[in-house]
């Protein structure tokens, strides 16, 4: 597999060390700053390539047109919106990956095309979510061009949920409950008879339009 990583900055090169370390993964790292790019050459090689990966003749020239994958995660959202754009457009890339650094611009990266995002201060705000028992959703993962997310759930005590049948719950069209995880801990996977219980962690796929209507089911309250 083929992987261009564009940004070499923390991120960018960690990752692609990681990447590099798979078996038949070959990665390219590339930069425009031309210091940063001459210090990572020196470590690390040929891997390490000076240039501009949102240029349509640099992306040319360090095949971009084989390409499995591209990955942006440079500090600049514009920058890694475009490096995935002209990867996906004009070169047809299978797949595109974007760090978003401002969570606002996540909604316009999906609606412009680009296959994933990953933005930190949404992986950190879903660990923070955990421990705080008036988050009744967490999301924990998007599912790629299905408009369905996989996301934790927490009954609390006084919910429509509590005390109910899986099968007698209004349900949200196309959810799907697949592991309830009791209060101490034991893992179960439910079927329509399973009562739910305040405590209660359910794992479920569920649209992404449906959060309101989950969080009343199991909060009781739409969080705001």
């Amino acid at each position: 597999m083929y992987i261009i990583v564009v940004g070499a900055g923390t991120v960018g090169y960690g990752l692609s060390l990681e990447l590099q370390g798979l078996a038949d993964h070959e990665v390219v790292m590339v930069d425009r700053d031309r210091a940063r790019a001459a210090e990572l050459r020196e470590e690390l090689g040929e891997m390490v390539v000076h240039g501009d990966g949102t240029e349509v003749v640099f992306l040319e020239s360090v095949g971009t047109r084989r390409a499995d994958i591209l990955i942006a995660v440079t500090g600049d959202d514009g920058t890694n919106l475009i490096a995935c754009q002209v990867a996906k457009h004009w070169f047809k890339v299978g797949r595109t990956i974007a760090r978003v650094n401002n969570p606002r611009n996540e909604r316009l990266f999906r609606m412009l095309g680009i296959d994933s995002t990953v933005s930190a201060t949404g992986a950190i705000m879903a660990q923070i979510e955990v421990d705080l028992p008036e988050h009744t959703l967490v999301p924990l993962m998007k599912l790629h061009d299905s408009g369905l997310q996989l996301v934790d759930l927490h009954v609390i005590a006084g919910s429509e949920a509590e005390g109910v049948a899986l099968r007698s719950l209004r349900l949200p069209a196309n959810t799907i409950v697949s592991l309830i995880v009791r209060e101490h801990g034991e893992p179960e996977v439910p079927n329509g008879d399973t009562m739910l219980r305040a405590g209660d962690e359910i794992i479920a796929v569920i649209p992404q339009d449906a959060e309101p209507a989950l969080r009343h089911l199991v909060g009781g309250v739409v969080e705001g």
